[in-house]
């Protein structure tokens, strides 16, 4: 007897890295208000991402199923509390970099030690994951841009 090989289709998921600018008049509630919304949107679509926030510039990752994430991505170009909507990368993954949450946001804005604060846990989110992860294309990009967004922004302050 021959024994049937089962193929078991690894599931990918895709990812999108963009920047944008903040509108003038964006604040740090709208903020709070648009991470609130996104968390609970996300976690129920199987969404996870990081985005950051620093001298009104926005640099996004999101990762989960590739329908979502281009709907998610086409409502995101058309949200008007930014503009100038680059993307930087969009590519399918086999898994996300970060599985744990639906969304977490660094604010590299307002006082002193808010920025390092948030410096810290950006450190922690980005050293706290696999090698593996560590190589993908999408890591290195987000880091490397957000690394960039925040050295202008320390440079202007």
């Amino acid at each position: 007897r021959y024994k049937r090989k089962v193929s078991r289709k690894t599931f990918m998921y895709y990812s999108v890295i963009y920047q944008s600018k903040a509108q003038y008049n964006f604040t740090s509630k709208d903020i709070e208000l648009m991470l609130m919304r996104a968390k609970q949107k996300n976690k129920k679509n199987n969404i996870t991402g990081c985005i950051v926030y620093a001298n009104d510039k926005f640099i996004q990752l999101i990762q989960g199923p590739k329908d979502a994430i281009l709907k998610l991505y086409d409502e995101i170009k058309a949200d008007d509390r930014h503009f100038d909507v680059v993307t930087l990368h969009n590519q399918q993954n086999s898994e996300k970099i970060w599985s744990e949450w639906s969304m977490a946001m660094l604010d590299f804005t307002g006082s002193a030690q808010q920025v390092m604060n948030s410096r810290i846990l950006l450190e922690s989110y980005l050293e706290n994951v696999n090698d593996n992860k560590k190589n993908s294309e999408a890591y290195k990009i987000f880091r490397s841009e957000v690394q960039g967004l925040i050295n202008m922004s320390e440079k202007l302050a």
